[in-house]
Protein backbone atom coordinates (compact mmCIF):
# COMPACT_ATOMS: atom_id res chain seq x y z
CA UNK A 1 0.00 0.00 0.00
CA UNK A 2 1.40 3.49 -1.07
CA UNK A 3 1.02 5.86 2.11
CA UNK A 4 -0.25 8.18 -0.20
CA UNK A 5 -3.52 6.75 0.62
CA UNK A 6 -2.59 6.35 4.34
CA UNK A 7 -2.30 9.92 4.28
CA UNK A 8 -5.06 10.60 2.03
CA UNK A 9 -7.09 8.17 5.21
CA UNK A 10 -5.70 9.83 7.88
CA UNK A 11 -6.68 13.12 6.81
CA UNK A 12 -9.85 12.61 6.18
CA UNK A 13 -10.12 13.07 2.67
CA UNK A 14 -10.67 8.68 1.91
CA UNK A 15 -13.38 6.82 3.80
CA UNK A 16 -11.27 4.47 6.54
CA UNK A 17 -11.46 0.04 6.39
CA UNK A 18 -12.58 -0.04 9.78
CA UNK A 19 -12.87 2.50 12.83
CA UNK A 20 -12.38 1.30 16.94
CA UNK A 21 -14.77 3.69 18.86
CA UNK A 22 -14.54 4.52 22.11
CA UNK A 23 -11.70 1.80 23.48
CA UNK A 24 -9.41 2.83 26.34
CA UNK A 25 -6.62 3.27 24.04
CA UNK A 26 -3.11 1.86 26.10
CA UNK A 27 -0.52 4.61 24.94
CA UNK A 28 2.71 2.70 25.41
CA UNK A 29 4.59 5.74 24.41
CA UNK A 30 3.36 7.87 27.87
CA UNK A 31 2.20 5.16 30.05
CA UNK A 32 -1.48 5.97 30.10
CA UNK A 33 -5.05 4.87 29.16
CA UNK A 34 -7.68 7.72 27.63
CA UNK A 35 -11.00 6.77 25.59
CA UNK A 36 -10.15 7.22 21.87
CA UNK A 37 -10.92 6.28 18.46
CA UNK A 38 -8.95 4.43 15.87
CA UNK A 39 -8.82 4.75 12.49
CA UNK A 40 -7.61 1.72 9.98
CA UNK A 41 -6.77 2.02 6.36
CA UNK A 42 -5.51 -1.59 4.63
CA UNK A 43 -3.17 -3.01 7.30
CA UNK A 44 -1.98 0.04 9.11
CA UNK A 45 -3.27 2.35 11.49
CA UNK A 46 -3.93 6.21 9.53
CA UNK A 47 -5.73 8.13 12.76
CA UNK A 48 -5.84 8.28 16.34
CA UNK A 49 -7.61 10.67 18.31
CA UNK A 50 -9.54 11.52 21.31
CA UNK A 51 -13.08 9.86 21.52
CA UNK A 52 -15.45 11.44 19.17
CA UNK A 53 -13.17 14.17 18.32
CA UNK A 54 -12.97 13.26 14.42
CA UNK A 55 -16.28 11.57 14.02
CA UNK A 56 -14.28 8.68 12.16
CA UNK A 57 -16.13 7.29 8.75
CA UNK A 58 -15.13 4.10 8.15
CA UNK A 59 -16.83 0.98 5.97
CA UNK A 60 -17.02 -1.15 9.45
CA UNK A 61 -17.29 0.18 13.02
CA UNK A 62 -16.19 -1.50 15.93
CA UNK A 63 -17.50 -0.24 18.98
CA UNK A 64 -14.72 -0.25 21.80
CA UNK A 65 -17.20 1.04 24.39
CA UNK A 66 -15.85 -1.65 27.86
CA UNK A 67 -12.25 -2.53 26.31
CA UNK A 68 -8.90 -1.36 26.34
CA UNK A 69 -6.76 -1.19 22.96
CA UNK A 70 -3.41 -2.44 23.23
CA UNK A 71 -0.64 -3.36 20.50
CA UNK A 72 -0.60 -7.03 19.38
CA UNK A 73 2.29 -8.43 21.57
CA UNK A 74 5.72 -8.99 20.32
CA UNK A 75 7.58 -12.11 21.99
CA UNK A 76 10.96 -11.83 21.74
CA UNK A 77 12.71 -14.74 21.67
CA UNK A 78 11.02 -18.11 21.54
CA UNK A 79 11.79 -21.64 19.92
CA UNK A 80 8.60 -22.94 17.98
CA UNK A 81 9.76 -26.65 18.18
CA UNK A 82 9.19 -26.33 21.95
CA UNK A 83 5.34 -26.20 21.09
CA UNK A 84 6.19 -29.68 19.27
CA UNK A 85 3.99 -28.24 16.15
CA UNK A 86 4.26 -26.50 12.63
CA UNK A 87 4.86 -22.46 12.44
CA UNK A 88 1.34 -22.54 10.78
CA UNK A 89 -0.63 -24.22 14.42
CA UNK A 90 1.84 -22.44 16.69
CA UNK A 91 0.12 -19.16 14.96
CA UNK A 92 -3.44 -20.81 15.90
CA UNK A 93 -2.31 -21.61 19.20
CA UNK A 94 -0.90 -18.10 20.46
CA UNK A 95 -3.11 -15.97 18.28
CA UNK A 96 -5.85 -15.94 20.76
CA UNK A 97 -3.65 -14.69 23.91
CA UNK A 98 -2.53 -12.03 21.69
CA UNK A 99 0.63 -12.38 20.65
CA UNK A 100 1.03 -11.07 17.32
CA UNK A 101 4.33 -10.86 16.46
CA UNK A 102 7.41 -13.68 17.31
CA UNK A 103 11.08 -13.45 16.92
CA UNK A 104 11.83 -17.27 16.94
CA UNK A 105 15.11 -18.97 17.13
CA UNK A 106 14.82 -22.40 14.89
CA UNK A 107 18.00 -23.87 16.70
CA UNK A 108 16.46 -27.26 17.69
CA UNK A 109 15.44 -27.96 13.94
CA UNK A 110 18.84 -26.68 12.95
CA UNK A 111 20.36 -29.48 15.21
CA UNK A 112 19.03 -31.82 13.42
CA UNK A 113 18.44 -30.90 9.31
CA UNK A 114 21.10 -27.78 9.51
CA UNK A 115 20.48 -24.73 7.29
CA UNK A 116 17.41 -27.32 5.63
CA UNK A 117 15.70 -26.63 8.65
CA UNK A 118 16.23 -23.04 9.44
CA UNK A 119 14.72 -22.52 5.63
CA UNK A 120 11.89 -24.69 6.69
CA UNK A 121 11.13 -22.81 9.57
CA UNK A 122 10.58 -19.60 7.07
CA UNK A 123 8.97 -21.11 4.35
CA UNK A 124 6.77 -22.53 7.09
CA UNK A 125 5.90 -19.20 8.63
CA UNK A 126 5.21 -17.41 5.12
CA UNK A 127 2.22 -15.43 5.35
CA UNK A 128 0.64 -16.35 8.29
CA UNK A 129 -1.29 -13.85 10.20
CA UNK A 130 1.38 -13.92 12.49
CA UNK A 131 4.45 -12.05 11.71
CA UNK A 132 7.39 -14.10 12.37
CA UNK A 133 10.57 -13.27 12.26
CA UNK A 134 13.70 -15.06 12.35
CA UNK A 135 16.95 -15.36 14.77
CA UNK A 136 19.79 -17.48 13.35
CA UNK A 137 21.12 -20.24 15.43
CA UNK A 138 24.63 -19.24 16.43
CA UNK A 139 25.49 -22.40 18.64
CA UNK A 140 24.73 -25.22 16.12
CA UNK A 141 25.99 -27.84 17.68
CA UNK A 142 24.94 -26.49 21.10
CA UNK A 143 27.95 -28.14 22.70
CA UNK A 144 30.83 -28.95 20.67
CA UNK A 145 31.97 -32.21 20.86
CA UNK A 146 29.53 -33.78 22.83
CA UNK A 147 26.48 -34.60 20.58
CA UNK A 148 26.12 -36.12 17.70
CA UNK A 149 24.52 -33.37 15.78
CA UNK A 150 23.28 -33.10 12.13
CA UNK A 151 25.21 -29.41 10.97
CA UNK A 152 27.76 -27.37 12.35
CA UNK A 153 27.55 -23.60 12.10
CA UNK A 154 29.68 -21.93 11.70
CA UNK A 155 30.55 -17.86 10.27
CA UNK A 156 30.02 -18.38 7.13
CA UNK A 157 26.71 -20.64 7.47
CA UNK A 158 25.46 -17.66 9.28
CA UNK A 159 26.79 -14.88 6.95
CA UNK A 160 24.66 -16.49 4.02
CA UNK A 161 21.35 -17.23 6.53
CA UNK A 162 21.82 -13.47 7.55
CA UNK A 163 20.62 -12.53 4.23
CA UNK A 164 17.62 -15.13 4.42
CA UNK A 165 14.06 -12.91 3.94
CA UNK A 166 12.60 -11.50 7.74
CA UNK A 167 16.30 -12.27 9.34
CA UNK A 168 16.57 -9.81 12.18
CA UNK A 169 19.25 -11.51 14.63
CA UNK A 170 21.70 -13.72 15.47
CA UNK A 171 19.81 -16.15 17.68
CA UNK A 172 21.14 -16.90 21.90
CA UNK A 173 24.95 -16.77 22.13
CA UNK A 174 24.84 -19.38 24.58
CA UNK A 175 28.20 -20.64 24.26
CA UNK A 176 29.65 -17.75 26.30
CA UNK A 177 32.66 -18.98 27.88
CA UNK A 178 33.86 -19.70 24.07
CA UNK A 179 33.56 -15.94 23.08
CA UNK A 180 34.74 -14.81 26.33
CA UNK A 181 38.25 -17.08 25.66
CA UNK A 182 38.22 -15.63 21.90
CA UNK A 183 37.34 -18.60 19.93
CA UNK A 184 37.62 -17.26 16.45
CA UNK A 185 34.87 -19.55 15.39
CA UNK A 186 31.89 -18.15 17.98
CA UNK A 187 33.61 -14.28 17.68
CA UNK A 188 33.18 -14.42 13.71
CA UNK A 189 29.48 -15.37 14.33
CA UNK A 190 29.15 -12.33 16.27
CA UNK A 191 31.24 -10.21 14.34
CA UNK A 192 28.66 -11.71 11.06
CA UNK A 193 25.68 -10.28 12.72
CA UNK A 194 27.42 -6.84 13.68
CA UNK A 195 28.29 -6.71 9.87
CA UNK A 196 24.65 -7.30 9.08
CA UNK A 197 23.70 -4.68 11.37
CA UNK A 198 20.82 -7.39 13.19
CA UNK A 199 20.57 -8.18 16.76
CA UNK A 200 23.06 -10.45 19.12
CA UNK A 201 20.75 -12.42 21.38
CA UNK A 202 22.66 -13.45 24.69
CA UNK A 203 22.44 -16.34 26.59
CA UNK A 204 24.64 -16.14 30.27
CA UNK A 205 23.02 -17.47 33.50
CA UNK A 206 24.76 -15.96 36.29
CA UNK A 207 27.45 -14.19 34.15
CA UNK A 208 29.04 -11.04 36.02
CA UNK A 209 32.01 -9.26 36.66
CA UNK A 210 35.03 -8.95 34.31
CA UNK A 211 33.71 -12.23 32.06
CA UNK A 212 30.37 -10.24 31.88
CA UNK A 213 32.20 -7.50 30.19
CA UNK A 214 34.27 -9.29 28.13
CA UNK A 215 30.97 -10.84 26.88
CA UNK A 216 29.10 -7.76 26.11
CA UNK A 217 32.24 -6.05 24.56
CA UNK A 218 31.91 -8.88 21.65
CA UNK A 219 28.74 -7.48 20.57
CA UNK A 220 25.99 -9.21 22.70
CA UNK A 221 22.90 -6.62 23.04
CA UNK A 222 19.99 -8.73 24.92
CA UNK A 223 19.71 -11.85 27.56
CA UNK A 224 16.49 -14.19 28.56
CA UNK A 225 18.57 -16.51 30.93
CA UNK A 226 18.60 -14.14 33.75
CA UNK A 227 19.23 -16.21 37.31
CA UNK A 228 19.57 -13.45 40.33
CA UNK A 229 18.41 -10.46 41.22
CA UNK A 230 22.41 -8.80 40.91
CA UNK A 231 23.08 -10.53 38.28
CA UNK A 232 20.52 -8.79 36.43
CA UNK A 233 20.75 -5.28 37.67
CA UNK A 234 24.52 -5.68 36.73
CA UNK A 235 23.66 -6.34 33.42
CA UNK A 236 21.08 -3.57 33.40
CA UNK A 237 23.50 -0.93 34.29
CA UNK A 238 25.87 -2.54 31.27
CA UNK A 239 23.46 -1.70 29.03
CA UNK A 240 21.87 -5.35 28.48
CA UNK A 241 18.40 -5.58 27.42
CA UNK A 242 17.18 -8.31 30.08
CA UNK A 243 14.49 -10.11 28.25
CA UNK A 244 12.37 -11.51 30.85
CA UNK A 245 10.55 -15.05 30.48
CA UNK A 246 7.56 -17.28 32.22
CA UNK A 247 7.30 -20.55 30.65
CA UNK A 248 6.59 -24.17 30.91
CA UNK A 249 10.30 -24.16 32.30
CA UNK A 250 9.94 -22.34 35.32
CA UNK A 251 9.59 -18.54 36.31
CA UNK A 252 13.19 -16.77 37.43
CA UNK A 253 11.08 -13.37 37.94
CA UNK A 254 10.06 -13.71 41.57
CA UNK A 255 14.54 -13.85 42.20
CA UNK A 256 14.76 -10.84 39.58
CA UNK A 257 12.24 -8.73 39.33
CA UNK A 258 12.35 -7.15 42.46
CA UNK A 259 16.48 -6.16 42.68
CA UNK A 260 15.58 -4.93 39.19
CA UNK A 261 13.05 -2.18 40.35
CA UNK A 262 16.29 -0.57 42.51
CA UNK A 263 17.28 0.73 39.62
CA UNK A 264 15.30 4.25 38.93
CA UNK A 265 14.90 3.33 35.22
CA UNK A 266 13.91 -0.09 33.74
CA UNK A 267 14.38 -0.75 30.31
CA UNK A 268 13.16 -4.33 30.42
CA UNK A 269 11.40 -6.66 27.12
CA UNK A 270 9.53 -9.96 27.66
CA UNK A 271 9.91 -13.10 25.78
CA UNK A 272 8.19 -16.84 26.56
CA UNK A 273 11.03 -19.26 25.34
CA UNK A 274 9.60 -22.29 25.72
CA UNK A 275 6.16 -23.21 25.95
CA UNK A 276 4.85 -26.76 25.51
CA UNK A 277 0.91 -27.32 24.21
CA UNK A 278 -0.61 -28.27 27.35
CA UNK A 279 1.01 -25.10 29.11
CA UNK A 280 0.14 -22.90 26.41
CA UNK A 281 -4.17 -23.73 26.11
CA UNK A 282 -4.25 -23.49 29.83
CA UNK A 283 -2.07 -21.17 31.07
CA UNK A 284 -1.86 -17.91 27.71
CA UNK A 285 1.36 -17.27 26.28
CA UNK A 286 2.90 -13.43 26.35
CA UNK A 287 -0.48 -12.91 28.22
CA UNK A 288 0.34 -14.90 31.06
CA UNK A 289 4.53 -12.46 31.36
CA UNK A 290 2.35 -10.16 31.45
CA UNK A 291 -0.30 -10.57 34.04
CA UNK A 292 3.43 -11.91 36.05
CA UNK A 293 4.62 -8.42 35.55
CA UNK A 294 1.59 -6.74 37.44
CA UNK A 295 1.97 -10.08 39.99
CA UNK A 296 5.09 -8.09 40.86
CA UNK A 297 3.38 -4.42 41.01
CA UNK A 298 4.58 -3.55 37.67
CA UNK A 299 1.65 -1.21 36.03
CA UNK A 300 -0.64 -2.94 33.40
CA UNK A 301 0.22 -0.27 30.94
CA UNK A 302 4.00 -0.47 31.77
CA UNK A 303 4.14 -4.42 31.50
CA UNK A 304 2.19 -4.45 27.95
CA UNK A 305 5.02 -1.60 27.24
CA UNK A 306 7.11 -4.29 28.14
CA UNK A 307 5.81 -6.31 26.02
CA UNK A 308 5.28 -4.51 22.84
CA UNK A 309 7.03 -1.48 21.84
CA UNK A 310 10.41 -2.03 24.08
CA UNK A 311 10.65 -5.41 22.09
CA UNK A 312 9.70 -4.05 18.82
CA UNK A 313 12.53 -1.10 18.90
CA UNK A 314 14.79 -3.47 20.23
CA UNK A 315 15.20 -5.53 16.92
CA UNK A 316 14.58 -2.16 14.68
CA UNK A 317 11.04 -3.82 13.77
CA UNK A 318 9.70 -0.24 12.01
CA UNK A 319 5.80 0.50 12.67
CA UNK A 320 5.47 -2.24 15.30
CA UNK A 321 4.41 -2.50 19.35
CA UNK A 322 2.09 0.90 18.87
CA UNK A 323 -0.97 1.99 18.29
CA UNK A 324 -0.32 5.27 16.15
CA UNK A 325 -1.02 6.31 12.85
CA UNK A 326 1.62 4.58 10.24
CA UNK A 327 1.91 1.72 12.37
CA UNK A 328 0.71 -1.81 11.51
CA UNK A 329 -2.98 -1.89 12.63
CA UNK A 330 -2.07 -4.96 15.12
CA UNK A 331 -4.61 -3.72 17.97
CA UNK A 332 -5.40 -6.64 20.85
CA UNK A 333 -8.98 -5.64 22.45
CA UNK A 334 -8.46 -6.83 26.09
CA UNK A 335 -11.62 -7.18 27.93
CA UNK A 336 -9.41 -6.67 31.40
CA UNK A 337 -6.43 -5.07 31.48
CA UNK A 338 -5.57 -5.91 34.69
CA UNK A 339 -6.22 -9.77 33.52
CA UNK A 340 -4.60 -8.95 30.43
CA UNK A 341 -7.74 -10.75 29.31
CA UNK A 342 -7.96 -10.81 25.05
CA UNK A 343 -11.16 -10.19 23.50
CA UNK A 344 -10.40 -9.40 19.62
CA UNK A 345 -7.22 -9.37 18.27
CA UNK A 346 -6.74 -7.64 14.68
CA UNK A 347 -3.31 -8.45 12.71
CA UNK A 348 -2.38 -6.21 9.73
CA UNK A 349 -6.40 -4.25 9.94
CA UNK A 350 -8.08 -7.92 10.05
CA UNK A 351 -9.87 -9.40 12.74
CA UNK A 352 -7.99 -13.25 13.29
CA UNK A 353 -9.79 -13.55 16.80
CA UNK A 354 -12.77 -12.44 17.90
CA UNK A 355 -14.90 -12.74 21.10
CA UNK A 356 -11.85 -15.43 22.68
CA UNK A 357 -11.99 -17.55 19.24
CA UNK A 358 -10.00 -17.63 16.56
CA UNK A 359 -11.82 -16.86 13.43
CA UNK A 360 -9.25 -17.28 10.28
CA UNK A 361 -8.79 -20.85 8.81
CA UNK A 362 -4.71 -21.03 8.82
CA UNK A 363 -3.17 -22.75 6.13
CA UNK A 364 0.20 -24.57 5.80
CA UNK A 365 2.19 -22.97 3.69
CA UNK A 366 4.07 -24.81 0.85
CA UNK A 367 7.90 -26.19 2.04
CA UNK A 368 10.39 -27.60 0.21
CA UNK A 369 11.70 -29.87 3.48
CA UNK A 370 11.40 -33.56 2.76
CA UNK A 371 12.27 -35.37 6.22
CA UNK A 372 13.29 -38.58 6.99
CA UNK A 373 15.87 -40.65 8.47
CA UNK A 374 16.86 -37.45 10.65
CA UNK A 375 17.48 -39.90 14.11
CA UNK A 376 20.28 -42.25 12.89
CA UNK A 377 21.29 -45.17 15.44
CA UNK A 378 24.83 -46.36 15.27
CA UNK A 379 24.18 -49.24 16.88
CA UNK A 380 21.08 -52.05 17.45
CA UNK A 381 19.39 -51.02 20.52
CA UNK A 382 18.23 -53.81 23.36
CA UNK A 383 17.40 -53.32 26.70
CA UNK A 384 21.31 -53.71 27.82
CA UNK A 385 22.06 -50.53 25.90
CA UNK A 386 19.95 -48.60 28.51
CA UNK A 387 21.58 -50.55 31.51
CA UNK A 388 24.55 -48.90 33.59
CA UNK A 389 26.74 -51.32 34.89
CA UNK A 390 28.25 -50.82 38.01
CA UNK A 391 32.24 -51.64 38.12
CA UNK A 392 31.58 -53.74 41.30
CA UNK A 393 28.74 -55.89 42.54
CA UNK A 394 29.17 -54.29 46.95
CA UNK A 395 31.06 -51.85 48.33
CA UNK A 396 31.29 -47.76 47.84
CA UNK A 397 31.79 -46.15 44.57
CA UNK A 398 31.12 -42.57 42.92
CA UNK A 399 29.07 -41.91 40.05
CA UNK A 400 28.04 -38.51 38.54
CA UNK A 401 24.54 -37.12 38.76
CA UNK A 402 22.82 -34.28 36.91
CA UNK A 403 21.06 -31.93 39.09
CA UNK A 404 18.24 -29.51 37.95
CA UNK A 405 17.67 -26.44 40.17
CA UNK A 406 15.05 -24.06 39.41
CA UNK A 407 17.69 -21.16 40.39
CA UNK A 408 20.45 -22.36 38.35
CA UNK A 409 21.58 -24.18 35.13
CA UNK A 410 21.68 -27.79 35.29
CA UNK A 411 25.28 -28.73 36.53
CA UNK A 412 26.91 -32.06 37.36
CA UNK A 413 27.48 -33.21 40.90
CA UNK A 414 29.43 -36.18 42.41
CA UNK A 415 28.09 -38.07 44.88
CA UNK A 416 28.97 -41.63 46.55
CA UNK A 417 26.88 -44.58 46.91
CA UNK A 418 26.92 -47.99 48.69
CA UNK A 419 26.21 -51.10 46.68
CA UNK A 420 25.08 -54.22 48.48
CA UNK A 421 24.09 -56.63 45.82
CA UNK A 422 20.55 -55.27 44.13
CA UNK A 423 20.70 -52.62 46.73
CA UNK A 424 21.72 -49.27 46.27
CA UNK A 425 21.72 -46.80 49.56
CA UNK A 426 23.23 -43.19 49.27
CA UNK A 427 27.20 -43.55 51.43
Amino acid sequence: MERTQLVEAARGDRPLDIAITNAQLVNVFTCEAYPADIGIYGDRIAVVGPAGAYKLKAKQIIDGTGKWAAPGFVDTHLHIESTMVTPASYAAGVLPFGTTTSVIDPHEIGNVLGMDGIRYMIEGSNGLPLRVYIAISSCVPAVPGKETSGANFGPSEVTEMLTWPRVISVAEVMDYKAVINGSSKMLGIVQAGLEANVVIQGHSPLLVGRDLNAYLAAGVENDHELRQGEEGLEKLRLGILPLLKVNSHGNHVPRILPTLKQAPFLDIALCTDDVEPADLLENGHMDRVIREMIAHDIDPIVAIRWATLNGARHYHLRDHGAIAPGYYADIVLLSSLEKVKTNDVLVGGKMVVQNEKLIVAIEEPPTTLAVEDTVRVQHPLTADSFRLNAPASSGQIKVNLLVLDKARPTRMETTSVWLNGADVTPA
